[in-house]
């Protein structure tokens, strides 16, 4: 494998603002321009700091911008606004990252199988600067099995479900019937707490999107990295970028720069060492090889670097128009904010999983959902009840 400038990009017949050109460098870094025309040359500053602050991209544009030459002259208002975000970012950043370890510590203590996840993990591991990177929560993976054990262990530590989940996990069979059908568990502290928010995870999304990667599959062949002085194991590099395609891509479908900027560093920093035959295959198997190799493409096509050999089965260095379109469109006008996206991560993975094998999967899946009626009703029921 091997990670490189190519000449293989096509353009594209995409004109985006200035502001958008200018977070896509801040973000990626690529060592080239993405193809793009732009429809004016002046930047609109209240318009990037909007975008910035939407795409959670803030800290590496105030690092682009202070990386020297050729870069725009930003207004000394936005220029302050930028710098007080950051600090506080770092701050939460490395506060974050002990808060991170101590709880695994505590969980591991109480033989609670579980990994550090997402946005936590992937600021140490992946960027220059840990402050680089935004987030405001930390994400632990759990095996099912240990999911109770993980709670008591959490409230221990001033951690409790929200209300929601509180009423629901009330009942022991809504509870397993959670467990059942969905993927995450938001925690909130009990008392005043900097960590705003904490979730726990037993598989990578909802089960009716069948992305079943499974604890014995993610747990396997873990490796272990240095955090705040101390030893934790994590998923393997090739788990962590299935897992990064999974959230990013066929949840979030890359919505946000940030998600973009964690897989080009990924990539960056360890695609020569990558097993690409075992990612691969995971994702023929799971029914998301084509969203792999469009995001692959994506990059590609975004920094003018690839990361994949003609081996790579089925390799692209140009993305679908439809997907980078999609794509382009949501960074350059955002996306409503709703207050569920299960209709909208559904369509997504019709147009976008393998087959039709796997769509059948996801409407059976989607089917079974709505055989939980008792759980579907207690949800309503308390939706109506607290709806403000």
């Amino acid at each position: 494998m091997h990670a490189g400038t190519t000449d293989s990009r096509m353009m594209p017949d995409m004109i985006i603002s200035p502001e958008l050109a200018l977070l896509i460098e801040a973000a990626l870094g690529g060592k080239s321009k993405p193809p793009f025309h732009l429809y004016q040359s002046k930047i609109v500053w209240p318009k990037l700091a909007r975008m910035a602050n939407w795409h959670q991209v803030r800290p590496l544009l105030l690092d682009h911008l202070q990386s020297g030459a050729e870069q725009p002259d930003i207004p000394a208002k936005h220029l302050a606004d930028l710098k007080a975000f950051a600090m506080g970012q770092a701050i939460t950043n490395m506060a974050f990252l002990g808060i991170s370890v101590r709880l695994y510590q505590e969980l591991n203590t109480a033989h609670v199988k579980a990994f550090l996840m997402k946005g936590a993990l992937w600021a140490w591991l992946l960027y220059e600067k840990p402050n680089q990177r935004e987030f405001g929560d930390i994400d632990f993976f759990i095996k099912e099995e240990d999911v109770s054990e993980s709670l008591a262990t959490l409230q221990k530590s001033g951690f409790a479900p929200d209300p929601y989940r509180r009423y629901l996990f009330g009942n022991d069979a809504l509870k397993q019937a959670y467990l059942a059908t969905d993927y995450q568990l938001p925690l909130e502290p009990i008392e005043e707490h900097t960590l705003q928010s904490l979730e726990v995870q037993w598989r990578p999304s909802y089960p009716r999107y069948c992305y079943d990667l499974t604890w014995e599959e993610l747990s396997k062949d873990m490796i272990q990295v240095q955090m705040a002085g101390s030893t934790i194991p994590i998923p393997r590099m090739e788990n962590q970028l299935l897992l990064m395609v999974i959230h990013h891509g066929g949840i979030e479908q890359w919505d946000k720069l940030k998600y973009m900027a964690d897989f080009v560093r990924l990539l960056r920093k360890h695609a020569n060492g990558l097993d690409w035959a075992y990612i691969q295959d995971t994702a023929k198997k799971k029914g998301f090889n084509r969203l792999l190799r469009e995001s692959l493409a994506m990059v590609h096509m975004l920094t003018g670097e690839t990361f994949l050999s003609p081996q790579f089965e089925g390799v692209s260095y140009i993305p679908s128009e439809d997907f980078q379109r999609e794509i382009l469109k949501h960074w350059e006008n955002e996306r409503p904010v709703l207050k569920s996206k299960s209709w909208r991560i559904f369509v997504y993975n019709m147009r976008h999983r393998d087959n039709l094998s796997i769509k059948i999967s996801i409407i059976a899946a989607h089917l079974r959902y709505l055989t939980y009626w008792k759980l579907l009703w207690h949800k309503a029921f308390w939706y109506k009840k607290h709806r403000s």
